[in-house]
């Protein structure tokens, strides 16, 4: 697998003609500019909402990254058969929240209308779903259950949470053909963070097919395409990542191995999910772009430059994603 992404960025297969690629003073327009007359509340309460019997750290990484990029309150929601261990090992600032477990561990369908009271009685503004979630059937019913409910004209909650999905919940989306039902009719524009696997996966693109893509036609397209017709802001995460709102398109391009492990989108998650409410109440830049891609891009750029700094005391092999997380600062700091 290695050898193949090597060999699609030596080829330029994820570049293309039509992108912006991200750098430091893109990130420095995009940056929210903090008052500093506020409280916790205008920064956001981020509920973080993942995790299950095997993957007990990735809701946790998404949590800290939140907090530690400037949200006001983080909140998060794990199955009951991990609470306690959770406790153990989350940050003291991060608030809990048990929601019911299916047989196995994971979150369950009832886990809905926890979830929802939760949501309007803490004022949450950004959810995060996903991280560690797991692809139980029933989990699955959970995950379109809530985007449903969220995304619905017909709730007091329509148009009032900013959501991003990663990771499982992007796995068990509902879809017909390249459309993701529960987001049909969205008035917002929600954060989808897939790894090309996991893209890959979800529409049943065997490598031969993927590899056609790369081959035959421009992949700037095929992201563009898909963020066009669900009304998202896609990040594609790869090597080089890949990120669209159906209008335009902003890559990366300086692949570091540093963070091909596992924990690092959960991370990724998280900056993501903290900066969308500060970047659209405090971004104030005159250029034309949504506040939603303007955090996706802010937040690509800051995760992928803790590798770069980081990375020549650390080494590629010794870097983890807490060190993301510790190293968030570092990357803040330069922008400022």
């Amino acid at each position: 697998m290695r050898v193949w992404v090597d060999w699609e960025i030596k080829n330029n297969f994820f570049m293309c003609n039509k992108h912006q690629l991200i750098t430091k003073n893109i990130a420095k327009e995009f940056l929210p500019k903090r008052p500093d007359v506020a409280h916790k509340y205008d920064f956001g309460h981020i509920l973080v909402i993942g995790g299950s019997k095997q993957y007990i750290g990735a809701p946790i990484l998404a949590a800290e990254a939140a907090l530690v990029v400037g949200s006001g309150l983080v909140s998060l929601a794990v199955p009951e058969s991990i609470y306690n261990i959770v406790a153990s090992k989350v940050r003291p600032e991060i608030i809990l929240l048990s929601v019911p477990a299916t047989l196995n561990g994971s979150i369950s369908s009832k886990a809905v209308e926890v979830v929802l009271e939760y949501i309007e009685k803490r004022k949450v503004n950004t959810i995060c779903l996903g991280c560690g979630l797991s692809r139980e059937e029933d989990t699955g019913i959970f995950v379109n259950s809530l985007l449903k409910i969220l995304l619905s004209s017909h709730t007091k909650l329509a148009g009032k949470i900013n959501i991003l999905v990663d990771a499982d919940g992007f796995n068990l989306l509902e879809v017909e053909g390249k459309v993701i039902n529960p987001l049909k009719n969205s008035k917002i524009r929600i954060v989808l963070t897939p790894h090309t696997g996991e893209y890959k996966n979800l529409f049943k693109i065997d490598d031969v097919e993927w590899q056609k893509k790369l081959y035959n036609f421009d992949f700037c397209d095929e992201v563009k395409e898909f963020a066009k017709i669900n009304n998202i802001v896609l990040v594609l995460k790869s090597a080089i990542t890949t990120i669209s709102d159906g209008e335009v398109i902003f890559k990366t391009n300086t692949p570091n191995s540093a963070l091909a492990k596992g924990g690092s989108g959960d991370v990724l998650a998280g900056i993501i999910s903290g900066l969308i409410y500060q970047v659209e109440k405090y971004n104030k830049t005159l250029l034309n772009y949504s506040s939603v891609i303007k955090s996706a891009v802010l937040g690509v750029y800051i995760h992928q430059q803790t590798a770069e700094l980081i990375r020549p005391q650390k080494t590629e092999f010794c870097f983890t994603p807490k060190d993301i997380i510790e190293t968030i600062h570092l990357v803040l700091k330069e922008l400022k």
